[in-house]
């Protein structure tokens, strides 16, 4: 077992807090997003179902596609990810529910900064994976919001 400077155990440490924090943050802003986008949806939906011309009412059936799929990613955004089976974390204690002698021992076995250093590296797969799926709904839903302005546009001039 090597030893790690005092100064890359607080590296360490202050990069978990930080992966931490755009967790928090990227779940935070996700499912703050999810009612606008679906009242969007709701909105785009609902006119499509009324009395407007056959064009306008393609062009909203065409927002509604890419409103849809920005709402599902950001119900995947906000979809928990854990993996069965994990070798750390939360997960991984929760298979030594019968042997909390071995998490004691595993615990003494790992160094404190490297099984942080290998949470930080899978936790920031995870927000990068959730702000990709952020990132990917807002663009979705400007494409969307263009098709239901071309739609309203459609309809004032017909």
């Amino acid at each position: 077992m090597s030893e790690h400077s005092d100064k890359v155990v607080a590296r360490v440490e202050q990069a978990h807090t930080d992966v931490a924090d755009q967790l928090r943050r990227a779940d935070t802003k996700a499912a703050s997003m999810l009612p606008l986008f679906g009242g969007f949806l709701a909105g785009v939906v609902a006119l499509a179902r009324g009395g407007l011309p056959p064009v306008a009412q393609a062009l909203l059936w065409l927002a509604a596609i890419p409103m849809m799929v920005s709402v599902l990613l950001l119900l995947s955004a906000v979809r928990p990810r854990s993996v069965e089976g994990a070798r750390f974390g939360f997960a991984r204690f929760a298979g030594l529910v019968e042997r909390p002698s071995e998490l004691l021992e595993q615990f003494e076995a790992e160094e404190s900064a490297t099984a942080q250093a290998v949470d930080v590296c899978r936790l920031s797969v995870i927000v990068r994976a959730k702000y990709a799926d952020v990132r990917r709904a807002i663009d979705l839903l400007m494409v969307g919001v263009l098709l239901f302005g071309v739609a309203m546009a459609v309809t004032a001039v017909l």
